[in-house]
């Protein structure tokens, strides 16, 4: 306030106004709004941006034809305003006659003026020239968003190309996996069948194995079940071919496996998670209808996941 010590005046603050001392007033802050009340922002309240919002939301379909429309019906009222009010148009030293030929013009003139040419061969009279600049102004907006759609359709049309390319390439990958999978799991057996246990090296390998095979089977069942791109049926029939192989050879490890020494919690976990993704994958199961021998493979693995309950 730029008063200072007030707290050392006897009189208190009562006394002070009683004597007339300036005091400084503040003005009261606004009160908060009350519940439902509606508080515009200054965007809100400009209709054109609803007007450029609804646009947006609009097909590229939508939008060219209410593109032509929007510089039909200007055209129309631009040969009615002449033939009513005479602020009509003027082709060169002419005035566009009340015709067939007068409503083309106007139609033309329509079409120039929502292209920003501006050709000069025909122009606007009178109170008519608002009129125009408005078809100009609107006529931009709207051919600025139809740009906008095909250039965001031509991005979609490639990032969906980069998906397909990417979902083949996982696919790949899960394929040569499943390949490296197998011949670890042949190893394993194997060496147990020459050792008849599993030394603790040859169980870590084998837990390796187990998790690597689990995500495998994940990436599966998240195609089979999630999967936005349907995989083409060859590529899918070899991913079921190597999975069926890959659970078998599983199967039959785990059940020669020694309870004395080849106890494992970290592998006991992931055969038990593969049985439970194993069991999810039927042929009636997933969304998509598959070919019979997809679906026998399908069948295939929910059997063979109940050796790992």
């Amino acid at each position: 306030m730029g008063y200072r010590n007030l707290r050392y005046y006897i009189g208190g603050m009562a006394d002070w106004i009683e004597n007339g001392g300036p005091v400084e007033k503040v003005e009261p802050a606004a009160a908060p709004p009350r519940s439902g009340q509606n508080i515009q922002s200054p965007i809100s309240r400009t209709s054109w941006t609803g007007f450029l919002d609804l646009l947006a939301g609009w097909s590229l379909e939508r939008l060219v034809g209410f593109w032509l429309g929007m510089i039909v019906v200007f055209g129309v009222v631009y040969w009615v305003a002449g033939i009513g009010i005479g602020w009509g148009l003027q082709a060169g030293n002419v005035a566009v006659k009340p015709d067939l030929e007068g409503l083309g013009t106007a139609i033309y003139f329509s079409f120039v003026t929502a292209l920003s040419i501006g050709y000069g061969d025909v122009i606007p009279l009178g109170a008519l020239r608002i009129l125009v600049v408005a078809e100009g102004v609107a006529g931009l907006l709207i051919f600025g968003c139809v740009i906008s759609k095909l250039v965001s359709r031509r991005q979609e049309e490639l990032t969906a190309e980069i998906h397909r390319t990417t979902f083949e390439d996982r696919l790949d990958r899960v394929r040569t996996n499943l390949h490296l999978v197998f011949s670890d799991l042949g190893a394993v057996q194997q060496l147990q069948a020459e050792q008849g246990a599993l030394p603790g090296q040859v169980l870590r390998r084998l837990e390796s194995t187990v998790r690597v095979f689990r995500g495998e089977l994940q990436t599966v069942h998240d195609v089979l079940y999630r999967s936005q791109v349907v995989p083409d049926e060859d590529a899918l029939e070899s991913l079921l071919a190597n999975l069926v192989i890959c659970l078998q050879s599983l199967a039959e490890l785990n059940a020669s496996r020694p309870t004395d020494n080849g106890q494992s919690p970290a592998l006991d976990s992931g055969l038990r998670a593969i049985g439970n993704l194993a069991r999810e994958i039927c042929g009636e199961c997933v969304p998509h209808t598959y070919a019979p021998a997809l679906k026998e493979s399908m069948d295939q693995i929910q059997a063979l996941a109940g050796k790992f309950a």
